[in-house]
């Protein structure tokens, strides 16, 4: 490779997961055909908007996966937008309980952004309206900003306003507050802008000096009677965004109890865009988000008939689209250098982008990059000639030694000469802060070693914006769970300034105190007073949602992160090395407060030596490594045989790392979806894996059962691999509720008396104990009554292990009637009253919470017995007659198995161990949210790290939840016959690039499979190694099965 060919890949670094800001920029490497017919769709309805007399268009869902285009494709139809005269704002859903004052923060701050001919759609819109109204030219003069306003001259212009129109007077304040927002008067500017926000007077009098009536109106008032002044000077465009990431952050994601389905969050986000139409005029409302998002939303009624049919987008649409899409990206990057490549996509052969139909733009230059890293890392161009080869990893050439004094000095310099001040000064703060925030941010990124490809930050957003700087950081791309980091600094010592900027950084940041993943810092820069009522007020609501008030910023911290701007504007080649060893965003005392500790400062660290030739290197990015000390694993071969191909008949296999990533089976009656789990879940066992099995139909309770003669259909080798799986598996079969057989209970407290003379387990155990009574006696949450109902329970068990109390029944009674001395609190003892009441209803409804039984534990389900390699816990579902009761028992037991799993993770073990569900789609619908849809959604997302795999089959593939879909990176279509979920079989196939054309007439065994990395391919699974006859166990035999264990009932 010569310095050329290395400076032209170095060039093609993309940023593959756009921000919100980037919807405002020009539209990146746009190519036709890329999302064409989409486009088209959401440009018709806004065509509708703009020849509308005054009411709103039904609205537009686009969906799509992560990468699948959704903001090039809002980027695009904004353009589009403004070029034609209309009007683009960008709403990004941090709040369910605010939406309206979401939507108006997102106008106020999308009046600030560039127009197609003017400085801002402010100025645009107050042009057309003077022009609309026809008002006099000094009463122009002040709506253009070319003259001061007036409260005469704001009085002539809303009398022309209440003649134009009926809404007229209705509207006359919040026209007088726009005029006022776009002047040139700092203070008349920060009076409009409060007003516009909802927020209240700074000072009594401040608008009525302009004519504005005192009182704030309410969020969506306000948003309609912008929305008509917008309709009288064009159409508008209303994008609402973030949807996926406060989904993701709601109930389980946001640590609060996984049975707690988070439905008020839903309906208030439907409910909002449901009233967006009735609310806005000539607006088209377009929604950007996932699949599982959408459908989440529409569990809400009424929301889907507000919008048209959901625009969905998918993969790369040809291999020309995806040849012009590489050279259009690439072409920029080499012009920019002066390099000629040999061929345009070089050095992507231009054949290999023939299967860019399988991927999303986005994985496209996932995959592109991955190539480009390999060769840089190796020093050596080589041609990427198959998308679907899996990279290995190079180890990177560096030399053993790097020598950094000279940046050492070179940041001393830079620190000594550097001068933070117009950072804290009212007049350029908006200008220098953003820049030194971000350095220091893009430093502590690498300082801390976060992934680079999960962080980002936000680009800068002109002149007075609602933040100086924000970093995010992906926590899972496929539910786009997120943590923010928000910053704003406020050095303007005026009143009303102080006080519009903190309420805009608490709404822009989506403080919440239930979503503790947004953090916001308010850095006080100036003198401004934090005493006066008002101030006082929103300071107190910012730190309520969790916000952070930085009272003293040191100059010394800006000063480190300017002379760390002036390092990144010209970058070393050791700089990463250095900031890894010397850290020096990372101890400022900002960051310090923001970060935690750094630790203490080291020398840059060495490189690691590279792998031997017996080892490999898991990717860095790869969602299963748990922790660095998983980096290097030995070659195994612990691979699962699937079945065989129909095409060539060789053996297919799955690795079971991959089992990792769930699976998920689409079937219906007689396509052998049961055989096929049997098979998989045997198959396991005999790898040493063991499995929960949720039997629900009373056919996977034989999985102890030897044939009673070889069947002519299994494989060669088959009968050793029975022979095997019989002697060295233990299968358990258990009867929740049913005490003939083998029950089970839930037992939320420890032997907390056994534990009393160790005070650190004592105590964790305690902790635990809270944290399980706590949502039964509805003591959960961050209220105040929550927290001094969760301190009376932690006293009355103490109290209750001090007597050597065994049980909840006997601590229901000493809650029932608390000592004196178990409560400090002065309620205590009717609070402890009212919390033993409920729960000892909560044992009445639920017999299984604190009954009779083995208690369930995670660990007794997935340990085998002596002398044996595996266990198979099959939990008959017989003793739960109701959905209710299924959903109810399996949220319980799935909310164990992810706190047991979090605890005894897989470590360098493939495979920790499987739960497999089927009737999937009675556990966790697309529709209505159930018991345990919560914390099935949890695990599908979260379990893979911990090294638990999951198993989900159903009949019907439109009815299990989209986000078990995109979680399960094996997926397995079989035959099915109902016309309408053919069609959604054929419709989820397709988004992985396949056809499945002759699903409803395939043989039984035989299924279309897909895994991470692989095409669909037709195979045919094999028979099950124990024996199962047509007929389905009845009650009575699996009880029996239950009472003896893995006895052999039918010779």
């Amino acid at each position: 490779m010569d310095e050329r060919e290395r400076r032209a890949l170095r060039s093609l670094r993309f940023d593959w997961a756009p921000t919100q800001e980037d919807v405002w920029q020009p539209p990146t490497a746009h190519v036709e055909g890329l999302n064409a017919t989409e486009l088209q769709v959401v440009l018709d309805a806004f065509d509708d908007a703009a020849t509308s007399a005054g009411s709103s268009p039904l609205g537009v869902a686009i969906t799509g996966q992560q990468g699948a285009g959704k903001t090039h494709l809002v980027c695009t139809a904004r353009t589009v937008v403004q070029d034609q005269g209309g009007f683009f704002f960008l709403v990004s859903l941090l709040h369910g309980k605010d939406f309206w004052q979401n939507v108006v923060h997102a106008i106020r701050i999308g009046l600030s952004r560039q127009s197609s001919s003017v400085d801002s759609q402010l100025a645009e819109l107050l042009q057309r309206l003077g022009s609309v109204l026809g008002v006099s030219p000094d009463v122009y003069a002040v709506m253009t900003g070319k003259a001061a306003p007036t409260t005469v001259l704001l009085d002539r212009m809303t009398a022309t306003l209440r003649k134009a129109v009926w809404w007229g007077l209705e509207c006359r304040h919040t026209a007088r507050a726009l005029v006022l927002l776009g002047s040139s008067d700092p203070a008349a500017q920060e009076v409009g802008e409060s007003y516009l926000t909802s927020a209240s007077e700074g000072w009594p009098g401040e608008r009525i000096a302009w004519g504005i009536h005192p009182d704030p109106k309410p969020a969506q008032q306000v948003a309609q009677e912008v929305s008509r002044l917008l309709a009288l000077a064009g159409p508008t465009m209303l994008a609402v965004d973030q949807i996926d990431t406060l989904i993701a952050q709601s109930g389980a994601a946001t640590g609060g109890p996984v049975d707690l389905a988070d439905e008020r969050l839903l309906e208030l986000v439907g409910i909002g865009l449901m009233d967006l139409r009735d609310t806005m005029s000539r607006t088209l409302t377009v929604v950007a988000c996932q699949p599982h998002s959408w459908e989440s939303v529409c569990s809400v009624r009424a929301v889907r008939d507000r919008f048209r049919d959901e625009v969905r987008l998918g993969a790369i649409p040809s291999a020309e689209v995806g040849r012009a899409l590489v050279t259009k990206r690439f072409k920029t990057r080499f012009d920019r250098l002066g390099f000629e490549p040999p061929y345009p996509t070089w050095p992507v052969r231009p054949d290999a982008l023939d299967a860019a139909v399988h991927f999303t733009a986005r994985q496209l230059f996932i995959r592109i990059d991955q190539h480009v890293r390999a060769c840089l890392d190796e020093d050596q161009v080589s041609e990427l000639g198959e998308l679907n080869t899996e990279v290995v990893k190079a180890h990177r050439r560096e030399p053993d030694v790097v020598d950094v004094s000279s940046l050492d000095a070179e940041f001393e310099k830079l620190l000594d000469r550097a001068d933070p001040r117009p950072a804290v000064d009212k007049a350029t703060e908006d200008l220098f802060m953003p820049e030194l925030l971000e350095a220091g941010l893009h430093a502590v990124a690498i300082e801390r070693g976060f992934d680079r490809d999960h962080i980002s930050l936000d680009p800068r957003s002109g002149a007075n914006p609602s933040l100086h700087a924000r970093m995010r950081r992906i926590l899972d791309g496929d539910s786009a769970d997120q943590v923010h980091w928000a910053f704003r600094a406020i050095a303007s010592p005026h009143h009303r300034a102080v006080q519009n900027r903190i309420q805009r950084l608490h709404v822009s940041a989506g403080l919440d105190p239930e979503a503790p993943k947004r953090n916001a810092y308010l850095l006080r820069t100036g003198t401004w007073s934090t005493t006066t009522p008002a101030t006082a007020q929103l300071l107190s609501e910012f730190k309520a949602a969790g916000g952070v008030v930085i009272d003293e910023v040191e100059l010394g911290d800006l000063k480190v992160f300017a002379a760390l701007a002036e390092l990144w504007a010209d970058p070393q080649p050791e700089l990463e090395r250095w900031l890894q060893g010397r850290r020096p965003a990372s101890r400022t005392a900002l960051f310090r407060t923001v970060f935690g500790d750094p630790g203490p400062v080291t020398q840059a660290p060495e490189p690691p030596p590279a792998p031997g030739p017996e080892q490999f290197s898991w990717p860095d990015d790869d969602p299963d490594v748990a922790d660095d000390s998983e980096a290097l694993a030995p070659a195994r071969d612990d691979a699962i045989p699937l079945g065989t191909g129909a095409d060539d008949g060789h053996s297919v296999r799955l690795p079971l790392l991959s089992l990792r990533k769930h699976t998920v089976i689409f079937a219906g009656s007689g396509s052998g979806k049961t055989v096929l789990i049997r098979r998989l879940v045997e198959e396991c066992a005999l790898q040493g894996v063991s499995s929960i099995v949720l039997d629900p139909n009373n056919d996977l309770a034989r999985l102890g059962d030897p044939w009673p003669e070889p069947p002519a259909a299994w494989e060669v080798g088959d009968a050793v691999k029975a022979a095997d799986y019989l002697a060295d598996t233990d299968v358990v079969v258990w009867t929740p509720r049913r005490e003939t057989g083998r029950p089970l209970s839930f037992q939320p407290l420890p032997d907390l008396a056994a534990l009393a003379g160790d005070s650190d387990e004592f105590g964790q155990a305690l902790d635990t104990a809270v944290a399980t009574l706590a949502p039964r006696a509805r003591a959960y949450g961050t209220t105040a009554k929550a927290e001094q109902s969760q301190a009376v329970l932690r006293e009355a068990l103490a109290a209750y292990a001090q007597q050597g109390g065994r049980g909840l029944r006997g601590f229901l009674e000493l809650l029932a009637d608390l000592p004196e001395n178990a409560g400090t609190l002065a309620k205590a003892r009717s609070m402890a009253h009212e919390m033993s009441q409920t729960l000892t209803a909560a044992m009445i409804n639920d017999p299984l919470f604190g009954g009779s039984g083995t208690p369930l534990d995670p660990g007794v389900l997935l340990t085998p017995g002596p002398g044996k390699r595996a266990r198979i816990s099959v939990i008959s579902l017989i003793g739960l007659p109701t959905d209710q009761q299924r959903q109810s028992f399996v949220n319980q037991l799935q909310m164990a198995l992810f706190a047991w799993i979090k605890r005894h993770p897989a470590g360098d073990r493939p495979l920790g161990g499987l739960f497999v569900m089927d009737e999937a789609q009675t556990m966790a619908p697309s529709g209505a949210m159930t018991a345990c849809t919560v914390s099935t959604l949890a695990l599908a997302s979260q379990a893979r790290k911990y090294g638990l795999g999951l198993v989900f089959a159903t009949q019907a593939p439109k009815g299990i939840h989209n986000r078990i879909v995109g979680n399960a990176a094996t997926q397995y279509f079989g035959f099915i016959n109902s016309p309408a979920q053919v069609a959604v079989a054929k419709e989820m196939a397709a988004a992985r690039g396949s056809a499945v054309l002759d699903i409803s007439r395939l043989n039984a065994g035989e299924f279309y499979n897909v895994t991470e990395g692989t095409r669909f391919r037709k195979i045919a699974t094999p028979m099950c190694l124990s024996h199962h006859p047509a007929s389905a166990l009845t009650a009575e035999e699996v009880l029996a099965r239950a009472t003896a264990g893995t006895a052999r009932w039918e010779r």
